[in-house]
């Protein structure tokens, strides 16, 4: 007797009729999404996404997403308008580095917008005071050591003598690279020389000029006249109630915890930012005054360029030393003038590296200068001028997330095995 067919499950023709209708739901919402992708910014699809997960908000793995979706719209975001919020990042790098100043003298009593008065005014009249007497100092000097390239060229070719003639016979160099190498000059590489260096100067000012344009020229040049100190002075006068704000926003459950890291990255940040900009301004007044006691024409200019390039580890040396050695170099006599370079250097960096640079600077951080060069370069990349001022901030904050997941992994099962 053969067995009937067993009949089918009650409910499979209705879960076949919701498989096809999903289906043809997800087929015509990929088709909307698809039309109307141009017009899908990342604040559009972050705010859809919102929307769509939210009613499961309550499950840690959703919380996780809105969270790195709202870190990625901030890196969007920062790539997209980061030239729009310079003045406001400037302003905000400001007063983070002058509100402690600004605590100090209210505790003792002052008046908080007096306090900000005493402290901001001081640091305006030295930077206007910059601008007005230094500015045309340096762009003179700078001048200067562009007229003197040639003169530099005349006397490398003269040390180097017959070592293009000789490079000219490698091997592995092209029938043009001979050529180019035998027929150099002092007149060639003086004219190479001052093209690229005017090239280079002309790039530093439409860089500057750069900022005050990106928004029109009227309105770059008052947000950065008017915008940074105004959002500067108000931010010192509420920043009490800002950071009480921030602290607020946290759930309660996790504010404990969130803000001993905060106040842990805030003492760490802050150290290394001031200590920093304090080294910096000590190395220029040192390279600026020994220089100068030797007699080593532009002092000004190398001392300002030294300092400024003290901020960035190894390269930064490597870079001021260049028009150092170049304008010793023309000199009367070039062995003196380099040998004045090379002291007053020499000594700037032993009292930077040795002296000067543990006692203001210090392990606060222990940012590897590698890890500040990555930083620099990608940031600055990625999101130009912004980019550069938030550099030294994710570094340090990146720095802290990795060293608490290490910590987290060595205690985990993972590293030490499930029996111990």
């Amino acid at each position: 007797m053969s067995t009937p067919p067993a009949a089918p499950p009650a409910g499979a023709p209705g879960l076949a009729r919701e498989f096809a209708a999903f289906a043809l739901s997800a087929a015509l919402f990929a088709l909307l999404l698809y039309g109307v992708r141009e017009v899908l910014a990342p604040p559009v699809v972050y705010g859809l996404f919102a929307w769509a997960v939210w009613p499961f908000r309550a499950r840690s793995e959703v919380r996780t997403s809105l969270l790195a979706g709202g870190a990625l719209l901030l890196l969007w975001f920062l790539h997209a308008y980061g030239g729009l919020l310079t003045p406001f990042l400037v302003a905000l790098a400001v007063a983070y580095v002058i509100a402690p100043l600004v605590a100090i003298l209210t505790r003792r009593g002052m008046r908080r917008g007096l306090a900000i008065v005493t402290v901001v005014v001081p640091i305006l009249a030295a930077g206007a005071a910059v601008m007005v007497i230094a500015g045309p100092q340096l762009a003179d000097q700078a001048q200067t050591v562009i007229a003197r390239l040639p003169a530099f060229a005349e006397r490398a070719v003269a040390w180097l003598g017959g070592v293009g003639e000789r490079l000219s016979h490698l091997p592995f160099l092209s029938a043009e690279q001979r050529t180019w190498l035998s027929e150099l000059d002092s007149t060639r590489l003086g004219t190479i020389l001052q093209k690229n260096a005017e090239g280079i100067l002309g790039d530093l000012g439409q860089f500057g000029l750069g900022l005050l344009s990106r928004v029109g020229s009227l309105v770059g040049l008052l947000a950065y006249l008017v915008v940074v100190p105004v959002v500067t002075f108000y931010l010192l006068s509420d920043w009490a109630k800002f950071l009480r704000t921030v602290r607020e926003l946290i759930p309660p459950h996790a504010r404990d915890g969130v803000m001993a890291f905060v106040e842990e990255y805030d003492g760490s940040l802050g150290r290394f930012i001031r200590g920093q900009l304090l080294e910096a301004m000590l190395v220029g007044v040192l390279t600026t005054t020994g220089l100068a006691i030797l007699g080593v024409p532009s002092a000004f200019l190398l001392g300002v360029i030294a300092g400024v390039f003290n901020l960035v580890p190894y390269v930064g040396l490597a870079i001021s030393a260049v028009p150092a050695l170049i304008v010793a170099l023309t000199m009367a006599e070039p062995l003196g003038g380099l040998l004045r370079v090379g002291i007053v250097f020499a000594i700037v960096q032993f009292l930077d590296g040795s002296v000067t640079g543990p006692r203001i600077v210090g392990n606060s951080v222990g940012l590897h200068p590698l890890w500040i060069m990555i930083a620099l370069t990608f940031s600055g990349a990625f999101f130009g001028f912004a980019g550069l001022l938030l550099a030294i901030p994710i570094a340090v904050l990146v720095k802290m997330v990795l060293g608490r997941a290490v910590t987290r992994y060595k205690a985990s099962t993972m590293y030490v095995g499930e029996n111990v």
